[in-house]
């Protein structure tokens, strides 16, 4: 999978980022010409989906990363049933599962009667979930919004005014708090799990995101190999049909430049992340397959990322959301013996570990997703993170091979503890067993700068994603990826913008095994 980075002669395509973005728009692009190539600066493929096993769990695996899909994202379906690629439902609430909202603890199913025993609500606020409250709100913002079809919603969001300003220009969580209480804000960010969501990001893209992502009826579906199986099917396939990968292959700098035929393309500057050697390599095009923070750190020079270029506008239209994992194997489940008798899907809490998932048993040998958690609560752990010597790390157990990225990501004994005690605070009890492995992953950490992205306030999403991805006409740059997306924090977000470059600037047809 790895090769040497010098190339004698132009390549047709180099593809930088070996996440999905960029594995899909090789592959696909190999149906069109021999000469791609994709370089990653990491050791592994993969980007954002990383899967791992607990040591002495083979059968289990933990997504350190993306964990889902939706089975309304028909591109990622359509993918996945053609290379193969087994799924099953993943749950997520469910009424049982616990809620531990500022110190009370309750079932899910009761959420709805009790919150306002310990959240203020107003009379009208009163007898509905977060759930409800939520859509109970964006339907006062917008009438009939909820009930409405992406197509319906679309043109809602060009062209529907608050006071004379589009959704677009307006900061979410001040438009939710001219029509629920403060409270009720508080209660529905608490109770969804995640921070960022509900905060002051743009309006009119978060409306879109509550519409789509998170309705009572959505079903999600995960992997039971592994996310991450899908990143190797499709290099993989890249391989077999000709294109070449290069691992630990950072690009550091580019600009554009004349090749030997007269034509213009790119000139590019890589340097091999384990010997630190540098390669200039030569192509026609070049795609980004890139978050944000990914094309900050590189070499802002050159006609496009020079200080005076436009793409400077562009960029900051997204903003890298935090997000953190920590998964925690115990020697049995104890979370599924009585009074708990919890087995699937996660329990919520306003504690730093937010989310808890029930993820995984074999024989007596329990996994939890023990914390799920975003922005705010992402620091909380940052500061468990930074506080340890070497030998501080935990590791409890003796691993196989398999276990080696679970490893590379153990967490630190500070870390272990920590949440060892907050879960025993969420579900209420004390005599739990000691937790024997831990792994974690930080996502605000380079390159990525952010695990899922989201629109900023009084940008025009569809404006800009009609220009990010040839953002400087003229010149064979391309950048694609979930950042510049409709489905922000979704593998869907990676296939929808590599499809609309493909398509619209190097010529391919939809492929045949896309549904409608």
């Amino acid at each position: 999978m790895t090769g040497n980075t010098s190339t004698s002669s132009p390549l047709d395509v180099a593809i930088i980022g070996g996440g999905i973005a960029g594995l899909f728009s090789g592959w696909r692009l190999t149906s069109q010409t021999a000469g791609i190539a994709v370089f990653e600066s990491s050791p592994r493929v993969g980007g954002r989906l990383l899967s791992v096993h607990p040591p002495g769990m083979a059968n289990t695996a933990c997504e350190l990363g993306g964990m889902r899909i939706i089975s309304n994202q028909h591109r990622v379906v359509s993918l996945v049933k053609t290379l193969g690629i087994s799924t099953k439902e993943l749950a997520a609430s469910k009424p049982e599962n616990l809620s531990f909202l500022r110190g009370h603890r309750l079932q899910q199913k009761a959420l709805k009667q009790e919150a306002s025993k310990f959240y203020g609500l107003r009379k009208e606020e009163q007898g509905k979930s977060p759930g409800e409250l939520l859509v109970y709100a964006l339907d006062k913002l917008v009438p009939g919004v909820s009930t409405m079809s992406d197509e319906e919603y679309a043109e809602v969001y060009q062209n529907f005014r608050i006071n004379g300003r589009h959704l677009y220009e307006l900061g979410f969580w001040n438009l939710l708090l001219t029509v629920l209480s403060n409270e009720a804000y508080n209660l529905v960010q608490d109770a969804s799990g995640y921070y960022s969501i509900t905060t002051n990001w743009n309006a009119g893209d978060a409306i879109g995101l509550c519409l789509g992502d998170f309705r009572p009826d959505t079903k999600y579906h995960g992997f039971p190999d592994g996310f991450e199986q899908l990143a190797k099917r499709l290099s993989s396939r890249f391989e077999e049909a000709g294109g070449i990968i290069h691992l630990d292959s950072a690009l550091q700098s580019f600009d554009v430049a004349t090749l030997d035929d007269g034509t213009e393309g790119l000139c590019l500057k890589i340097k091999n992340q384990s010997d630190a050697t540098e390669h200039t390599v030569y192509a026609r095009k070049l795609i980004l397959a890139l978050p944000r923070r990914s094309i900050e750190l590189l070499s802002q020079t050159g006609a496009v990322l020079g200080s005076h270029s436009s793409i400077h506008q562009l960029l900051p239209a997204v903003e890298p959301i935090p997000l953190f994992k920590l998964f925690v194997k115990y020697p049995e489940a104890w979370w599924e013996q009585a009074p708990l008798a919890l087995t699937t899907g996660e329990s919520i809490t306003d504690l730093p570990l937010r989310q808890c998932y029930y993820w995984g048993k074999e024989g007596k040998q329990g996994v939890l997703l023990a914390s799920y958690n975003d922005v705010r609560e992402t620091r909380f752990w940052e500061g468990l993170q930074k506080i340890n010597t070497p030998d501080d790390f935990f590791d409890n157990v003796e691993a196989t091979a398999k276990d080696d990225e679970w490893l590379k990501h153990k967490a630190p004994l500070a870390m272990v503890e920590e949440i060892h005690r907050q879960l025993k605070l969420l579900h209420g009890v004390e005599n739990i067993p000691e937790p024997v492995a831990a792994a974690y992953r930080n996502w605000s950490e380079a390159p990525y700068g952010g695990g899922v992205h989201f629109w900023n306030q009084g940008y025009n999403s569809a404006r800009v994603q009609e220009r990010i991805i040839h953002p400087i006409p003229n010149t064979p740059v391309f950048i694609v990826g979930e950042a510049y997306s409709n489905k922000q924090g979704w593998v869907e977000g990676c296939l929808e913008t590599s499809e609309n470059m493909l398509t619209r600037y190097f010529g391919l047809s939809d492929p045949d095994w896309l549904s409608p």
